[in-house]
This record gives C-alpha cells, structure tokens and sequence, in this order.
C-alpha cells in the first residue's frame, strides 16, 4: 500500500506540474490535466494516505490528526483546482481552506507534543511550523489580491 501511495504522488504531483506550465502556456489541454492531477491528488492520493497513517495510529488522537490532514488535503487541493479554473465558488473554497489550515496548525504542534519520540516530534513541529508559514502567506496574497480588486 505504501508502494502505491508513493507512485499515486509522485504521478498527481507531476501531472499538477505539466498542467500548471501548460495553463501558463495557454496550451490545449491544460485544465483537463490540471483537473486530473487534483482529483488524483485529493481522491487517490490522500485517501491512500489515510488508510496507512490510520495503520500505524496508537489512539484516537492519531486517527483525528489523520482524518483532519485528510480533509485539508482535499479542501486546499479543491480550491486551488477552483481558482485555477475560474469556476464559480473559488472565494468560498479559498475561505474554507484557509479556515481548515488555521485549525490544523494547533492539531498539529497538539500531536507534537504529545510524541514520545524526539524525531517524530521534530518533524511534527516542523511539519506545523512549515504549514503556518505557508498558511500566512496564502493568506496574505489572498488579502491582497482580494483587496485590489473590490
């Protein structure tokens, strides 16, 4: 199972990759790539995910944080995929996804802390730090777009 979720990344990432040049091109095709490599991404990949982190959980704390980075997973992906396409709803999905982050970011340093093993914890809070990080900034260029064009 590992093995697939592996290969189900690396080809959703790769696929995103092509498809974001290809849109930025303004070649033929691109949104339907684009579109593939999200529901691959967020129907293939995040599911896989899932099912083997939720293997490995010890308690129901562990099954929580999966289930939470599930959901973000899907809900970022989606409203990047709605943006991207200028479909109807993207500002919904964009607020939806900002709120998903800025609650997974205290289940996150939670689970960190709660860690017995020193290099899981690390990689946890860094995991947490890297995320605010990215959430502020998304926030940020959201604002600010949002804000020039009222």
């Amino acid at each position: 199972m590992k093995k697939s979720t592996l290969i189900c990344g690396i080809v959703s990432c790769f696929l995103l990759l092509i498809g974001v040049h290809m849109k930025l091109m303004h070649w033929a095709g691109a949104s339907v790539v684009i579109t593939l490599s999200i529901a691959l991404f967020a129907l293939g990949y995040a599911v896989l995910l899932l099912l083997d982190k939720n293997k490995l959980a010890q308690n129901s704390y562990q099954k929580f944080v999966n289930v939470m980075t599930l959901v973000t997973m899907i809900v970022v992906a989606g409203s990047f995929l709605f943006k991207a396409m200028h479909w109807p709803g993207a500002g919904v999905l964009i607020y939806f996804a900002h709120a998903v982050l800025i609650i997974m970011i205290p289940v996150l340093f939670i689970q960190g802390s709660k860690e017995s093993d020193t290099v899981k914890k690390l990689n946890i809070n860094n995991s947490a730090i890297i995320l605010t990080l990215a959430t502020a900034v998304s926030i940020f260029l959201w604002w600010r777009t949002a804000s020039m064009h009222p």
